[in-house]
């Protein structure tokens, strides 16, 4: 089981760590370490990349993927080091923001677009820059120029964020009823944008929604009761 340290830290990036295992996949190489600063791609967002260092040694790490409570690694070839081995890990610090920026004004745009036309419903998102969109149930299409305006109003107004873990049976006494099953035997994280409602999501986050920059909203359509909406940030 990897212990990961960015679901409690965005900003932490750099961290010791220990080798726990050195393996292929169908990937490719990896690496598993006892707990990482290293975000899986998931949840619509791209994983972190970065380096590891043992003395003179330079590990680039270019994907990272959760398999079952294992945080996988991926490097082009396996180094010489044998399990216990301690490591200094240092992430991407550019990428590491690039993609919470996306993925926290994702969060934004899902909140703000149910709050204009409540019948719609933020499913899914997908935050890779360049190719980003928030995806939701419903065929109501909210006013892009309002869309744009409440986002960056938000922006300038620098609502804070929060994460914090919860049960579904707490949140849903609490918050809203889910549109799917949550088990109700484990906590899960959640993240939410000061006076919006709380969203489940495992992602990395910006503490405040004025570093996100400024959203202009691309595309917006709507087929077979399912709306899109496309974004990209400057």
């Amino acid at each position: 089981m990897t212990i990961s340290l960015f679901s409690n830290d965005t900003y932490l990036f750099e961290s010791h760590s220990i080798v726990s295992d050195m393996r292929h996949d169908e990937r490719g190489f990896y690496i598993a370490l006892d707990q990482t600063i290293f975000y899986p791609q998931g949840g619509g967002q791209p994983s972190d990349q970065g380096v590891l260092k043992y003395y003179d040694m330079e590990i680039q790490i270019f994907h990272v993927k959760q398999i079952g409570n294992e945080i996988r690694h991926y490097v082009s070839t396996l180094p010489d080091l044998p399990a216990g081995t301690c490591v200094m890990s240092h992430i991407d610090k550019e990428r590491r923001i690039i993609n919470a920026r996306y993925h926290t004004a994702a969060h934004l745009i899902g909140n703000i677009a149910e709050q204009i036309c409540p019948t719609l419903k933020a499913v899914k998102g997908h935050s890779f820059p360049g190719e980003a969109y928030v995806e939701f149930h419903g065929s109501e299409i909210p006013h892009a120029l309002i869309l744009i305006e409440s986002s960056n109003k938000a922006i300038h107004d620098c609502l804070p964020t929060r994460t914090f873990e919860i049960n579904a049976k707490e949140f849903e006494e609490q918050f809203y009823k889910f549109p799917y099953n949550i088990p109700n035997n484990k906590m899960f994280r959640v993240m939410q944008i000061k006076g919006y409602p709380p969203v489940p999501c495992g992602g990395t986050h910006l503490s405040n929604c004025s570093e996100i920059g400024y959203i202009q909203v691309g595309k917006i359509k709507a087929r077979n009761n399912i709306l899109r909406i496309s974004y990209e940030l400057k």
